[in-house]
């Protein structure tokens, strides 16, 4: 009996071992991948949850992001275009026809969603729910963060890719991102960085 016990206690050490290895390796791969990352670019779908209202909206577009810069476009359900650049966000509306701008606080001065994901992994206590079919299911729950509750994401283990990612607020509103068609390091056309504003556009600085 007590043999038996040493060896079961023997086995659970050794797959907690192999566990956190697996969240570590992980990480590292998905970090090396997008610290060679010149260029991103991919369709992008993104489902808003909003807990108050028990809505969901969802969007369809796609993302291109570079060093210091970032834009998404949506054009369904109707057409938004994100900026980042320069610290400064630019966010179009088209059915008010109105531009929301602001400017990011450093701490929050991210290029693209899956910043995120890299800024909270070493502030979490992060769990690897599966991997299997190549890629890897992480769960990431903060230690002591008072806007972020939990996040989770898909990575791709060959590429280190992120391939979906969503986060939960304190509120319950959820924000998930699914990346599709990516395409990395490839030249992006200038014509992406250009929009060109409504005449009678009305812009809100906030």
């Amino acid at each position: 009996m007590i043999k038996n016990t040493a060896l079961f206690l023997l086995m659970l050490l050794c797959c907690t071992m192999l566990f956190s290895l697996g969240s570590e390796a992980i990480y590292q791969k998905m970090n090396s991948a997008y610290n060679k990352i010149s260029s991103f670019q991919a369709d992008l779908k993104q489902e808003n949850y909003f807990a108050q209202i028990k809505k969901s909206i969802s969007y369809t577009g796609n993302i291109h992001f570079t060093r210091g810069r970032m834009v998404i476009k949506f054009s369904k359900p109707n057409v938004q275009h994100l900026m980042i650049s320069e610290g400064v966000v630019n966010l179009y509306d088209a059915p008010s026809k109105t531009v929301f701008r602001s400017r990011i606080r450093p701490e929050f001065n991210k290029m693209n969603p899956v910043e995120i994901l890299q800024h909270y992994w070493k502030k979490s206590t992060v769990t690897v729910l599966s991997n299997k079919g190549g890629f890897a299911e992480v769960s990431l729950k903060p230690f002591d963060d008072p806007q972020i509750k939990n996040l989770s994401a898909s990575i791709n283990l060959k590429t280190g890719l992120v391939h979906t990612l969503s986060y939960t607020d304190a509120n319950e509103n959820k924000v998930s991102y699914k990346f599709s068609s990516i395409k990395t390091n490839a030249q992006i056309p200038a014509s992406v960085w250009k929009f060109t504003y409504p005449k009678d556009v009305q812009v809100v600085e906030q």
